[in-house]
């Protein structure tokens, strides 16, 4: 007996809108980045104005920290994704 492979489950359909879940895990994250932007943009700022007075003391710690909001927003915008957006077919078990 050969089984039928089936449409995978997910985004697939194109007339199907997202789940409700899928467009709130969708908001968190655009949160997440938008409040990690901020964040940055503040640090630089600080970074910018130490520069220009000459306060080189205070310039390292400030670029470790834009360099870590850098890295937390790489993560978010490409590492946390829903749970249900890998593609699997429905005949097919788990692995």
């Amino acid at each position: 007996m050969r089984l039928r492979s089936a449409k995978s489950v997910g985004f697939s359909e194109p007339n199907r809108p997202p789940s409700r879940g899928r467009r709130s895990v969708a908001q968190a994250r655009l949160a997440l980045l938008v409040m990690i932007n901020i964040a940055q943009m503040w640090v630089l700022a600080a970074a910018v104005e130490a520069g220009l007075a000459h306060e080189l003391e205070h310039l390292v710690p400030l670029s470790i920290a834009s360099g870590l909001c850098f890295v937390i927003s790489l993560t978010i915008f490409f590492w946390w994704k829903p749970v249900g957006l890998a593609k699997r077919k429905i005949n097919e078990p788990k692995s």
